[in-house]
């Protein structure tokens, strides 16, 4: 029995060749590889905190976002 590829479109699948398979004939439909895809939130990875701190009343966080000298 040869193998046979098809593209989906429009809810159906269209095969992209012939196939002399008997009538009956169990096939099994997977994907061989998925079309682009938009990101998503959940492919995002994990954000880590362990960057952040608590910010106090004391803190200058203006004078830090404009302080060039830090990295």
């Amino acid at each position: 029995m040869n193998v046979a590829t098809a593209i989906y479109r429009n809810g159906r699948l269209e095969l992209t060749s012939p196939v002399d398979w008997p009538e009956g004939t169990p096939v099994e439909v997977k994907p061989v590889h998925s079309p682009r895809q938009q990101p998503s939130w959940l492919a995002l990875p994990p954000l880590d905190v362990g960057r952040f701190r608590e910010v106090t009343g004391e803190d200058d966080l203006l004078g830090e976002m404009l302080d060039d000298s830090r990295n």
